[in-house]
């Protein structure tokens, strides 16, 4: 075996390595996105709820996704004002729209 090639065949063991370790990430961070509504509002298991919570200690881009959405729920419950009914009346056409094209 050459010496010179050596270089260049861990290099693309690290890459590859790489590459299954970041396709694992997504999985793990689709996962836990699945189940970021649930946990906001309270509803995971215990036991899925310290798996949810290790997997944001150590994934920053989850960490934000769960911060914007804590930010949303936050202004929504500030509004407490009564909904515009015109506007829902608008929404419910426009998804019975959509429902209706399928």
């Amino acid at each position: 075996m050459r010496a010179w090639l050596e270089p260049l065949r861990r290099n693309q063991r690290s890459q590859k390595w790489a590459q299954r370790a970041r396709s694992e990430r997504q999985k793990q961070c689709f996962e836990a996105l699945s189940l970021l509504q649930r946990y906001i509002d309270g509803e995971l298991d215990p036991s899925d709820v310290e798996v949810f919570e290790q997997h944001l200690d150590a994934c920053r881009a989850c960490g934000l996704e769960l911060r914007v959405y804590l930010d949303i729920k936050s202004s929504l419950a500030d509004r407490r004002e009564d909904p515009d009914h015109a506007a829902a009346a608008r929404l419910r056409q426009f998804t019975m729209r959509l429902r209706d094209q399928d």
